[in-house]
C-alpha cells in the first residue's frame, strides 16, 4: 500500500477537484433530466445489467455489494431495484456531503464516511464490488494501486469487481486520468478481464442527444472510436 502522503495527497486532490467542479457551475451537466444524461445512464445501467448476467446472478438477493465512490447512493437504488436486499448494499464516499444526502435519501441503506485506504469491509465481504469514475478522479498511480489492493481484498474468491470510468484522458481536464485496459491490467493483474467500451463522446452527445436521443445512441453503436467510457468486468479467481 502507498504511504500516507501519498494518500493524503490523492484525497485532498480529489476533493479540491470537485469543489472546482461544483463552483465552477459544472454540476448542472449533471442535471437528470437532460435528454444525454438519460442516455448515459440507460448505456451504463445495460452494460452493467449485461455482466450481472453473464455472471449468471439473475438473482442478486444473496449478494452482498459495495460501491465506492457511491456519491448520493444512485447505483445502489439501481441494484435495490433490481432485487438486491437492502441490508446487503453498502456506499463509501470520501465526500461528506455527498454521504448526508444520500442517507437521506436511501435511510435504509449503509453509507459512510470514507476514502477507501483503507476500505472499511472485512477481508472477501462482498460478492460485487463497484467503482463508477472513480479511479480516473486518482491522479497519482501509487494510490490508485492502493484502492486496487483495497478491493482485491475486500471481494470474495470467484466473485465480481465492476469498474466504469474513462477509457481517454480529457485534455481539458488536468484533474482526470483516462483509465485504459492496460491499466486495468497493472492494477489487476490475475483477474479475467472483460471490457466494452460505451458512451458517446459526451460533448457531441450532449449536442445530438437534445435533438435525437435515437441519433446519439446510434452513432454510439456504429461508431466505437468515439466513445470515451468503458466497462471492466473483473473475476477474482485467486484463492
Amino acid at each position: 500500500m502507498a504511504d500516507e502522503e501519498y494518500l493524503r495527497h490523492s484525497r485532498v486532490a480529489i476533493q479540491e477537484a470537485y469543489a472546482r467542479r461544483d463552483a465552477g457551475g459544472k454540476r448542472s451537466l449533471y442535471a437528470w433530466h437532460l435528454p444525454e444524461n438519460l442516455l448515459m445512464q440507460y448505456r451504463l445501467n445495460s452494460e452493467m445489467a449485461a455482466a450481472l448476467k453473464r455472471a449468471g446472478w439473475s438473482d442478486l438477493t444473496d449478494k452482498h455489494c459495495l460501491d465506492i465512490g457511491c456519491g448520493i447512493g444512485g447505483w445502489l437504488r439501481t441494484l435495490l431495484a433490481w432485487g438486491s436486499v437492502a441490508s446487503n448494499l453498502h456506499g463509501i464516499d470520501l465526500l461528506p456531503d455527498r454521504i448526508e444526502r444520500a442517507r437521506k435519501l436511501s435511510p435504509n441503506l449503509d453509507f459512510q464516511v470514507s476514502d477507501a485506504w483503507p476500505i472499511p469491509f472485512a477481508d472477501q465481504s462482498m460478492d460485487l464490488v463497484t467503482a463508477n469514475v472513480v479511479f480516473s478522479s486518482i491522479l497519482d498511480a501509487e494510490a490508485r494501486s492502493s484502492l486496487a489492493d483495497e478491493m482485491k481484498r475486500v471481494v470474495k474468491t470467484g466473485s465480481l469487481i465492476l469498474i466504469y470510468d474513462f477509457r481517454i484522458s480529457d485534455p481539458r481536464n488536468p484533474d482526470t486520468i483516462g483509465i485504459n485496459q492496460d491499466e486495468i491490467r497493472r492494477l489487476f493483474p490475475k483477474m479475467l478481464c472483460h471490457r466494452q467500451s460505451l458512451i458517446l463522446a459526451p460533448p457531441i452527445c450532449r449536442r445530438v442527444a437534445r435533438l435525437s436521443p435515437l441519433l446519439a445512441y446510434g452513432m454510439e453503436r456504429c461508431f466505437p472510436f468515439m466513445r470515451t467510457h468503458a466497462v471492466y468486468v473483473l473475476k477474482n479467481e485467486l484463492t
